[in-house]
């Protein structure tokens, strides 16, 4: 090839470099106008294109519990929600037999934790959580508040203590022991201290375990030990159940279930003065001992078992406060309850 053929090789590159450039260059002019006259995406906003993705129970507004509803779906059931009287019976009294737990009178913000916590998986059984996650969470609201409005004294079988098997003497003496003062070596607290006087149970939070079937206590605190209960952040069940043996299980059990639950305004850690248990003022010429602005000094006795409290491990112990003021609406002379702390905030109730 000569020079001139050379020559005309190079001027044809250069010229083809040179368009190339050019079109690559009115490309890049051209993109923004071409992004202008695109058809803009769907505008669905971003709260509701992640609601989609959410359970059908989340995405319902819940309205104010009712417990009328709750009745008619306890005894009629709905869409694949069994009827929990099937369990629990028309009056939630439960079975003893089938361990299926007594539901009248629990507080509804306990009750609609549960629903909550078997939906979630915080706990598990092959009966309730199957029914927990077809219902809404409306219908786990409304159901719950309708086993709160029961009054346990009235349901079917409300007198358990007379039907459960009672206690031996020296099981009941241990029972009573656990319940009231705790286990300083065992570094358990007393039962008492959130579950209140013989199982009354302190409401929002913590259920009342008076005339509870023994069965299902029993389950529970195995269910508590294994860890397959997830509901307590504050790991004092779980720990509690840790470190009792079985014989001490059963003999709370066995106490619990020996108990009479009680209407909500009998229980005795009931304020007095509130809606439940209103205040009723003693007549002027009535006889008796009055209030006076000091308790009794001493540690007192709850069923024969002094109240001395002591170091309980979570918790700290329930001893009777010396110089503590005898609450109004309690009679005079009564030792007083053992001191319980606050009701933990939501995130660390079980």
């Amino acid at each position: 090839m000569n020079a001139r053929n050379w020559l005309f090789a190079g001027r044809c590159w250069l010229f083809a470099c040179a368009v190339a450039a050019l079109v690559a260059f009115l490309a890049l002019l051209a993109m923004p106008a071409l992004a202008r006259q695109a058809p803009a995406p769907s505008a669905q906003p971003a709260p509701q294109r992640q609601q989609q993705h959410q359970p059908q129970a989340q995405q319902q507004a819940r309205q104010p519990a009712s417990a009328e509803r709750g009745r008619q779906l306890a005894e009629k059931g709905a869409d694949g929600v069994t009827a929990c009287l099937s369990c629990h019976g028309a009056q939630g009294e439960g079975n003893a037999a089938a361990g299926f737990p007594r539901l009248a009178g629990q507080p509804s913000f306990y009750l609609e934790r549960q629903m909550s916590a078997f939906a979630d998986g915080r706990r598990d059984n092959p009966v309730m959580s199957p029914i927990a996650k077809a219902m809404t969470a409306q219908q786990r609201l409304d159901s719950s508040a309708w086993y709160a409005s029961v009054d346990p004294a009235k349901a079917a079988g409300a007198q358990p203590g007379a039907a459960a098997a009672k206690p031996d003497a020296a099981r009941q003496k241990r029972a009573l022991a656990l319940a009231n003062q705790g286990d300083d070596k065992l570094q358990v607290q007393a039962c008492i201290n959130c579950h209140g006087p013989n199982g009354a149970g302190e409401a929002p939070a913590y259920p009342y375990l008076a005339g509870q079937h023994a069965a299902y206590l029993t389950a529970a605190m195995a269910e508590w030990k294994s860890g397959a209960r997830k509901t307590d952040p504050s790991g004092q069940m779980p720990t509690i159940a840790a470190r009792l043996g079985d014989q001490d299980v059963a003999a709370l059990a066995a106490f619990y279930a020996a108990q009479t639950a009680q209407a909500p305004a009998l229980r005795t850690n009931v304020a007095a003065g509130s809606a439940a248990r209103p205040a009723v003022a003693a007549r002027a010429d009535a006889s008796g001992p009055r209030a006076t602005a000091t308790a009794p000094q001493g540690v007192g006795t709850e069923q024969g078992a002094p109240l001395t409290g002591g170091n309980q491990g979570q918790g700290g112990g329930g001893g009777a406060q010396g110089n503590q003021t005898q609450p109004a609406g309690q009679p005079a002379g009564q030792p007083q309850q053992p001191a319980r702390d606050p009701p933990p905030p939501p995130a660390q109730r079980r």
